[in-house]
């Protein structure tokens, strides 16, 4: 049986789900977030999980070199569309690279990351982006806040999108956040799921030292305020890698 991710992001119905995503907000996120690093013009960065490449085309506009991988083949053939000078996008999994010491920025945004479901593959990852970092280079990982989703469960919901009805309900089972989605798409019925680890603050705490990454700043949104367990929308970090 493939990972849920596998099938998931690879169907047309996910790209239904999501298209309503705000790009000013990811923009806006982007800006803030350049401005914060000050990173050189022309400084590598590396888009981890990129979907159709949104935040890894605003990188190059930006000024950085960029690549982008993902595992979702449909996505990465749609990014590739938008593939220049300085922009390429690559079909390939998070959990090893091809990069040693290539990059100034690696940056993992919009939760994609917690889908393994097991410590290993979640150590495997950063410590693979710590690899492919230069000594200096800076990580930024982008996660929903667990413990106010956990707290706030929004347990059923209902959407229509392009006359797709979508079911939601959302579930907590071992640590482990579930979206189960059901779709009704004229007479044709399928099912599909998201499954994230609940990882709070110490869990990547704990990944990043282990990789050889200081933590160096948290935030709590995407205008960059603080971060609290309590209130904030969103658990973003920023880590760099320990010269040798």
């Amino acid at each position: 049986m493939q990972d849920w991710f596998a099938t998931w992001f690879n169907s047309p119905y996910y790209h239904t789900l999501y298209k309503n995503r705000n790009l000013q907000e990811a923009e806006a996120f982007v800006d803030a977030l350049v401005s914060y690093l000050n990173l050189a013009h022309g400084s590598r960065a590396l888009d981890l999980a990129c979907g159709k490449g949104r935040h890894s085309l605003y990188l190059r506009q930006k000024g950085f070199e960029v690549i982008g991988i993902d595992l979702s083949e449909e996505s990465i053939a749609e990014a590739k569309l938008n593939e220049r000078e300085g922009l390429e996008f690559f079909e390939h999994d998070m959990r090893s690279l091809y990069w040693h010491q290539y990059f100034d920025l690696v940056v993992n945004l919009f939760t994609s990351f917690g889908y393994f479901h097991n410590k290993e593959d979640d150590q495997k990852t950063i410590s693979a982006v710590a690899d492919s970092l230069k000594d200096g280079g800076l990580f930024v990982i982008d996660f929903m806040n667990a413990t106010k989703v956990k707290a706030n469960l929004v347990t059923y919901e209902e959407k229509t999108i392009d006359t797709i009805k979508f079911e939601i309900t959302r579930v907590i089972e071992d640590g482990v956040i579930i979206k189960r989605i059901h779709l009704i798409d004229d007479e044709l019925e399928l099912d599909f799921e998201e499954q994230v680890d609940a990882l709070e603050l110490s869990d990547f705490e704990g990944y990043l030292s282990i990789a050889g990454l200081e933590l160096v700043r948290t935030f709590g949104d995407y205008n960059l305020n603080a971060f609290d367990a309590e209130t904030s929308d969103r658990l973003i970090l920023v880590a760099k890698k320990i010269e040798a």
